[in-house]
């Protein structure tokens, strides 16, 4: 069967302005959220991908203090992920998440934030083990799932009580999924299809993951409705304390048998990913400054206050090749 509808990537598309515009300057722009644990505010709406070539327990508090979110990767020690799972999101396996339902539901002003950290996020048994942990730990569990590929997928996660959906398969620099196996809904449809599904009153919030190659394809993800997105080379390739622009650095997917091995994996499976060597480009303030600055940029064009405001005022038309090209390949 062939369904004739077409999808479109981030590349497909471009953001028209407002025919005017009353803001007189961006820097009257709000780009700011919480963090996704909900805890602080002024955060960019960015994630770090769960990746041990991304972010380690040692140095996530540096992207924080820049108002990144983070999420500790499953190749950092379980025990520890335990440790930090109250007061930042961890990556688990489903393994690993339901020895968790054997925990005390955390005291005070104390919530786990959890991951559920599967590249096939169609699988019920990841829908039906979140039921479980919202079961159990109400309001004191704020739960990520994913990844999926069909917009109808996100109801049932909306229904399970998920907090957060990470939406996008194959389409990750370092990820080979739709290379190998020909599973893949273009990013930008898969935004668009799944924000129209969504009630007026949906609490199950969108992640956009996977190919996010710079700063307008994060805020065409937010333009189209994400509530956040996530991005992993983009982070790579900025230098951290200790780093600098230069240096070169190992790149690589968490399916692909080196990061296995990091889990402690002893029996290898056929990877979905590669691995890439990549140059450290830029700093990590310089870089959550131009992204701050751009998307202020954007959100006066389309004449938005806030955030909300932009998601409601956005217009993204499609682009013939060529202009796609123009734009895109400097």
């Amino acid at each position: 069967m062939i369904n004739k509808n077409v999808m479109y990537s981030l590349r497909d598309i471009n953001i028209v302005p407002k025919i005017i515009t009353n803001i007189e300057s961006r820097s009257k722009c709000n780009p700011f959220v919480t963090n996704i644990e909900g805890t602080k505010d002024g955060f960019l709406p960015i994630i770090t991908a769960p990746m041990s070539c991304v972010l380690s327990d040692l140095n996530y508090k540096e992207y924080q203090d820049q108002g990144i979110s983070t999420i500790i990767p499953r190749t950092i020690d379980s025990k520890k992920r335990v440790d930090l799972m109250t007061s930042v999101f961890c990556a688990f396996s489903m393994s690993e998440a339901k020895d968790i339902l054997n925990f005390p539901i955390p005291e005070n002003n104390e919530s786990y934030y959890i991951l559920l950290d599967m590249a096939n996020g169609h699988m019920k048994e990841q829908i039906d083990l979140g039921k479980q942990l919202k079961n159990k730990f109400g309001e004191k569990i704020k739960l990520m799932g994913g990844n999926i590929a069909n917009p109808e997928t996100y109801k049932l996660y909306e229904l399970a009580g998920f907090d957060y959906l990470r939406i996008g398969i194959g389409g990750g620099n370092s990820c080979l999924s739709s290379t190998q196996t020909g599973i893949h809904y273009g990013m930008a449809s898969l935004i668009s299809d799944t924000c129209d599904l969504r009630g007026k009153d949906y609490k199950c919030k969108i992640i956009a993951d996977g190919g996010i190659g710079g700063f307008s394809d994060v805020i065409k993800c937010l333009a189209l409705g994400a509530d956040y997105v996530m991005c992993g080379r983009i982070f790579t390739k900025a230098a951290k304390s200790g780093e600098e622009i230069g240096d070169l650095v190992n790149y690589y997917g968490m399916s692909t048998k080196k990061a296995q091995l990091e889990m402690g994996k002893s029996c290898l499976k056929t990877s979905e990913g590669r691995e890439v060597i990549l140059k450290k480009e830029y700093t990590l303030p310089g870089w959550v400054e131009n992204m701050r600055d751009y998307l202020r940029s954007t959100m006066s064009y389309c004449d938005s206050i806030d955030l909300r405001e932009f998601k409601e005022k956005a217009e993204c038309r499609l682009v013939s090749q060529s202009t796609s090209s123009m734009v895109n390949d400097k």
